[in-house]
């Protein structure tokens, strides 16, 4: 299936931010046109390769799994659960309260790639006029933004911070928080579909700059959609509702300037050794849930990491080439992922309302 994503439009971002604004509805470019209705139980992940390539400690390999009708969600759900016509709409679990309140993403901070008014830079990024006024109270609003403007959007409120509720299909985020602009990935100029959870933030943070100390001199990561600041349904998507899905783009071999743009891969030009890497390190979060990835893909990363894996290790994680553990495996295949992934991070510790299967 065709990725919607795969071209861009030839106007100018000022033209279209015009015309957004006449439709009433700032939409953003879609990147994934089958997105998975299934759901496995996430299981602890350690490091998956341990400092200098060592193999993991057999304490990490997840036990045998329960039949998929049995399989776990990620974060208990009690009787004031999201499904629970007792659940508190407006109570937040203490353990997300302070959650980031102590890191670096406390505030993120986005660049303003050309000059245009606050009013069209709210549409781009999926914010409110008067929040980004608010934010930055030093702005006029009737003055145009000029380009290279950092401009604060976001700032981590204890007594509201991010929350995924129900799943990733039928779900919803609040206070969704923006994923940062880094020097090892990219983000598109139009963004409001690129909010999530503080793990599922932190995770990317972390992962993508652990990927770019490994390859000082590898391509920029392209980043994808996650969610809206306020979650819900982003068409054609059947997920990315609720904060914990994001598109990722696929490394190739030869020249890759690291664009917004999805590239078809196949046995020759997709970079196995880089991708390996990618996904080595999201694993390494111990946030994952699932990693979506073409099955011929698979194939090809399976071979990589049979470099440093043991065969337990490597069925505990792929679901190809078919094993016992291939249904529960870490990675699996759905339709559409040929040219770039989908990475679904876990539930927030300590929160009931979030469910880790689709319903």
């Amino acid at each position: 299936m065709r990725d919607a994503a795969n071209e861009h439009s030839p106007r100018p971002l000022a033209q279209r931010l015009a015309l957004y604004a006449t439709l009433g509805a700032g939409l953003g470019l879609v990147t994934c046109v089958a997105v998975p209705a299934k759901e496995n139980a996430p299981s602890p992940m350690q490091s998956v390769l341990a400092a200098g390539g060592a193999d993991l400690p057999d304490t990490s390999i997840p036990p045998a799994r329960a039949p998929a009708d049995h399989i776990p969600l990620a974060i208990p759900v009690s009787a004031d659960s999201a499904d629970s016509p007792n659940a508190q709409s407006g109570s937040s679990p203490p353990a997300l309260a302070d959650a980031a309140a102590d890191e670096p993403l406390h505030e993120v901070f986005w660049t303003a790639h050309e000059k245009l008014s606050l009013d069209a830079l709210a549409i781009a990024w999926g914010v409110k006029a008067a929040q980004l006024s608010e934010l930055n109270p030093e702005l006029d609003r009737g003055a145009p933004v000029t380009e290279g403007t950092k401009l604060l959007v976001y700032r981590h409120d204890p007594e509201h911070p991010p929350q995924s509720i129900g799943s990733p299909n039928r779900g919803k985020l609040r206070n969704g928080m923006p994923l940062p602009e880094g020097p090892g990935w990219r983000l598109r100029t139009h963004r409001p579909r690129t909010y999530g959870t503080v793990n599922t933030i932190r995770a990317l943070v972390d992962a993508f700059e652990d990927f770019g100390e490994r390859f000082p001199d590898g391509p920029k990561i392209r980043v994808g959609e996650l969610a809206r600041r306020s979650g819900g349904r982003v068409p054609p998507h059947r997920s990315h509702r609720s904060g914990r899905d994001i598109d990722i783009g696929y490394i190739f071999h030869g020249i890759d300037d690291g664009e917004h743009r999805w590239k078809y891969m196949n046995v020759r030009n997709f970079d196995a050794e880089k991708n390996w890497a990618l996904v080595q390190e999201l694993l390494d979060t111990d946030q994952v849930q699932t990693i979506y990835i073409a099955k011929k893909l698979q194939k090809l990363l399976h071979k990589e990491a049979q470099k440093h894996l043991p065969p337990e290790q490597l069925a505990a994680l792929f679901e190809y080439p078919k094993t016992s553990e291939s249904p529960h495996a870490k990675i699996q295949h759905w339709r559409g992922h040929s040219n770039h992934m989908h990475v679904r991070f876990q539930c927030e510790s300590g929160n009931r309302r979030c469910s880790a299967r689709s319903k």
